[in-house]
């Protein structure tokens, strides 16, 4: 039955966001069962099972021993998705570099509904198992990548986030006081870099730059994560800084943006 989204934003579809839904509760737990998924959805495993029954014979879920997982399908919508963005044609060249100067994992990320959301990564020679993969989905206060973003907001924009957002501790390093959050959000204004000291992953740390135009326009940014084992103090506040400052892609964006498009 159609329903009139909040808004007036037009008519969804329940059976639809249902489909959707039972897909993002999979997404989250990597693989699941038809009676978490129903626990998860407050459904009835019956229904649940109707859903993961069309998802499998559509070719979008895989069941394995049981429970079901995403399929390749989504790989193919994601990588179709990915080549049409432009910052990823942009900005890869850079991640691979700085993976191979710093051998740490570093990432492109992007921001879409208030999420940072990995549009590319690569990892250096001492990195044996990332901590994220492309299309990692992450909150913006916890993360470096995540508060270059939100530096950029204005302070309507930040109080609309803020009030928008459940800010829940993922270590014991998360800042989750608002006034706190602004005013680091304050600092890497100045500085032009952020921090994420143990925030998101504990044992991590993870430095972040913006990938902006010379007017500014924030295209997304650049990271790079190490344990904190291989980010002592010295190399997490001014090595890896001065190494994503320095690459040519996040100074020189505009130029690049410039010719990629001259050519579409």
């Amino acid at each position: 039955m159609p329903e009139e989204t909040p808004g007036g934003r037009g008519k969804t579809i329940q059976s639809v966001e249902s489909a959707l839904a039972v897909v993002e509760v999979i997404r989250r737990k990597e693989r699941a069962g038809v009676t978490e998924i129903a626990n998860e959805l407050d459904r009835s495993k019956s229904t649940v099972h109707h859903y993961v029954t069309t998802l499998v014979k559509q070719d979008y879920l895989e069941k394995v021993d049981g429970e079901y997982q995403l399929s390749l399908r989504f790989l193919t919508l994601g990588g179709q998705v990915r080549e049409r963005e432009q910052l990823y044609h942009l900005g890869k060249d850079d991640v691979d570099k700085l993976a191979q100067e710093t051998g740490e994992q570093a990432r492109l990320i992007v921001e879409r509904n208030g999420s940072g959301i990995t549009l590319y990564q690569a990892t250096g020679n001492h990195v044996t198992e990332p901590i994220t993969h492309v299309g990692s989905i992450e909150a913006l206060y916890c993360t470096a990548a995540g508060k270059v973003f939100l530096a950029e907001l204005s302070e309507e924009e930040l109080d609309s986030y803020l009030d928008s957002v459940s800010i829940t501790p993922y270590t014991e390093n998360t800042i989750t006081d608002a006034d706190k959050l602004r005013e680091e959000l304050d600092k890497i204004q100045d500085r032009g870099v952020a921090f994420d000291d143990e925030e998101r992953y504990e044992g991590y740390r993870c430095v972040a730059s913006a990938i902006s135009t010379e007017e500014r326009e924030l295209f997304g940014a650049l990271s790079v994560s190490a344990p904190i084992d291989r980010m002592d103090e010295e190399r997490f506040r001014t090595d890896i800084p001065n190494q994503l400052q320095n690459v040519a892609g996040v100074v020189e964006i505009n130029t690049t943006y410039s010719e990629w498009t001259d050519v579409l």
